[in-house]
């Protein structure tokens, strides 16, 4: 396949979870362990696709307005977003080669246009959501583009889920589609003064883990799989499992953006105190 065409079939969308800067030191997650391995994995599929560009959604970018979006592009070298505090000297020294593609942020913008959703295309650095994640899969110096493309500055699942279903075009033409966030991300039960690490995993990360899994039961329709990550609105362990949404929301983006999907696969699972890693293909 010449990388320079669309793919001759659908690509498929990925949900991954991305964790901070320390993703990059090897000492904390070494790679013959499940969450290096996973998203090394997860890559290699991404780079034999030799896809024609790559749009993430990061749970660190959300838009200006509550019903508007924005996608980076307008230019094709930007600078990292270095968006971490308080982290080794070091890991704001961290690079990621790639490039950007102002027609494919076009091409983005039209199609969520399309849909009467306002998008401007702007100047805007990847931030750790992205260049973290994708340089721990191995996606530096990719030879496709990468662009970001913000979420809603609201907490809104059927939004986002929409948001999802507008994208589905992009996969017909070669484009891959990947969510960045965390299937269980409480910062405060991590950092917090009375959290230890001998405290363990905490009681509602690996339910809330095992809801999102049954939400994507690769047996549901389309139809069945919107509504069952919409009513993760509902779930008794949401607001433990993520006092703030940001970083659930790309998983319904890729939900929208899957379609009529035949499979679901979860590639890693993984525990950490507060936090799941629980990636997802749908293909």
């Amino acid at each position: 396949m010449n990388m320079h065409q669309p793919s001759a079939e659908r690509t498929p969308v990925y949900f991954v979870s991305h964790g901070g800067p320390t993703l990059l030191d090897d000492s904390a997650y070494p790679p013959d362990e499940p969450i290096a391995r996973g998203l090394r994995r997860i890559g290699d599929e991404i780079r034999s696709l030799r896809p024609r560009g790559m749009v993430v959604i990061s749970g660190h970018w959300e838009s200006e307005r509550p019903s508007s979006l924005q996608v980076n592009g307008k230019s094709s070298a930007m600078p990292l977003i270095y968006d971490f505090y308080n982290f080794p000297a070091w890991m704001y020294q961290e690079s990621f080669e790639h490039h950007a593609d102002p027609l494919l942020a076009r091409k983005v913008a039209d199609i969520v246009a399309a849909h009467n959703i306002q998008i401007d295309v702007v100047d805007r650095g990847l931030d750790h959501g992205v260049w973290v994640v994708s340089k721990k899969a191995g996606l530096a110096q990719a030879d496709f583009p990468i662009i970001q493309l913000s979420l809603f500055a609201n907490e809104s699942m059927e939004d986002h889920i929409k948001l999802g279903q507008a994208l589905q075009p992009l996969r017909e033409q070669g484009i891959v589609v990947v969510g960045s966030g965390m299937a269980v991300h409480n910062l405060r039960d991590l950092f917090g003064s009375r959290s230890s690490p001998s405290d363990g995993i905490r009681s509602y990360v690996i339910p809330f883990d095992k809801e999102i899994e049954l939400a994507l039961d690769s047996t549901h329709s389309a139809e069945q799989r919107c509504e069952a990550v919409a009513a993760l609105a509902y779930s008794a362990n949401l607001r433990s499992a993520h006092p703030t949404l940001e970083h659930l929301l790309p998983l319904h983006v890729a939900v929208g953006a899957a379609g009529h999907v035949t499979t679901v696969e979860k590639l890693v699972e993984a525990y950490q105190a507060s936090l799941s890693w629980s990636c997802y293909r749908f293909l």
